[in-house]
């Protein structure tokens, strides 16, 4: 069972915030694990903060065997299902754990989770479990505000008139010419136009997938919403291959291929997991507060996801100064934004962390955007640090 800390969160949040982001928000990560391994490069005397999310991206560190792994998380539904997780690695075989968070089967937990899971949660995860069970027992991709979204969002692409055979033949292909082809002859001309920009631009629809309004905001305002994920939506659907891409399998068609899964749910995987369990603290708080709690520079990788494009500037410049008192000498941050017109060398980036907070400091910041895609890029120097600037190729 791993280490749990509930932490006291006094800061207060919006009336929307506090309605869209409670309960399963996200069932799955949709960060790319190969970009982060590339990035974060892990050694066994690694300590790793992670935002939780549904767990993926910190099992998927855990195959990499850190000295120790942070998993933090406002949301403790969200820990929940990281807590689940574990326990389910911890008291079951590889094909049981597959069965439930590959989706196969995932009715098989009914049968075990009184017996040997429900005792290894901690109480807050338990009581959760005891009243949710039956998502997981359903398929836990299904729920949550993002199974929600992705239900929507496959009958909506049914009434557009793409048909299932054709989504189920594309995740098939294996060149991106054939994607090529496929996107302009099947998705091109019936995805736009302006019953898809009234979805695209439904607020509360994006609420639901995890865009936060604060980051709607942040979009929107560099960029024409619609054409934003216009442009993502073409690019992901022929410059990225399909064929292993179980992110929009899962999101499309409901549904992984085969082995073409998250790396924590491989078999070649299982047992470093069980492994490393001992590894993991789970805390359920806000971030800053939490870091202030550790000892200096005793973290060397921050995986923080896109949570930066939901703060007021204020809280992104309190929440990086507690980064930079915990991170170690040549700590590693992931930034992912959701707006690819993040620019570090006009934006933010330098206005509030170089002049004011990134000065003198070691610390490598990776930044990504757009987030969520595979991406490629060059680096270069802003002030004393090191920033290795990525864009989607």
């Amino acid at each position: 069972m791993p280490v749990v800390l509930d932490l006291p969160m006094t800061e207060s949040r919006g009336l929307l915030e506090r309605l869209v982001f409670h309960g399963i928000v996200f069932n799955m990560s949709w960060e790319d694990p190969e970009m982060d391994r590339q990035a974060f490069n892990l050694t066994p005397a690694d300590t790793v903060v992670s935002i939780s999310s549904a767990g993926c991206n910190p099992l998927n560190f855990l195959c990499q065997s850190p000295r120790k792994l942070i998993c933090i998380d406002g949301n403790a539904a969200q820990n929940a299902i990281l807590e689940l997780k574990l326990a389910t690695i911890r008291a079951l075989d590889h094909a049981a754990f597959f069965d439930i968070f590959a989706a196969r089967r995932p009715a098989v937990i009914t049968r075990v989770y009184r017996g040997r899971l429900r005792s290894q949660l901690s109480p807050r995860a338990r009581e959760f479990w005891d009243e949710n069970l039956w998502m997981a027992a359903r398929g836990l991709y299904n729920f949550g505000r993002m199974g929600l979204f992705c239900r929507i969002l496959r009958r909506f692409l049914a009434l557009l008139g793409l048909q299932k055979q054709q989504i189920e033949a594309f995740f098939e292909l294996r060149s991106l010419e054939e994607q090529a082809v496929w996107y302009r002859q099947y998705a091109a001309p019936k995805l736009w136009g302006p019953w898809s920009r009234r979805f695209v631009m439904f607020r509360p629809l994006l609420y639901l997938c995890g865009v936060h309004p604060e980051q709607y905001r942040l979009v929107n305002g560099r960029h024409d919403m619609y054409e934003y994920v216009k442009e993502r939506i073409e690019y992901a659907l022929t410059q990225v291959p399909i064929y292993d891409n179980y992110f929009l399998s899962q999101a499309v068609t409901g549904r992984f291929r085969g082995n073409r899964v998250p790396p924590y749910l491989l078999a070649e995987n299982f047992d470093t997991l069980r492994r490393n369990l001992d590894r993991v603290t789970i805390v359920n708080g806000w971030l800053g507060p939490y870091l202030d709690t550790l000892p200096p520079a005793s973290i060397n990788k921050f995986n923080l996801l896109d949570i930066f494009d939901w703060m007021t500037p204020a809280m992104f410049e309190a929440t990086l100064q507690s980064v930079l008192r915990a991170a170690a000498p040549g700590a590693t941050l992931i930034y992912r934004s959701g707006s690819y017109a993040l620019d570090p060398t006009t934006g933010r980036m330098v206005g509030a962390v170089s002049r004011t907070i990134l000065g003198g400091s070691d610390l490598v910041i990776y930044i990504v955007s757009p987030t969520k895609l595979v991406i490629m890029g060059d680096s270069l120097n802003i002030s004393n640090s090191q920033l290795a600037w990525f864009r989607a190729y």
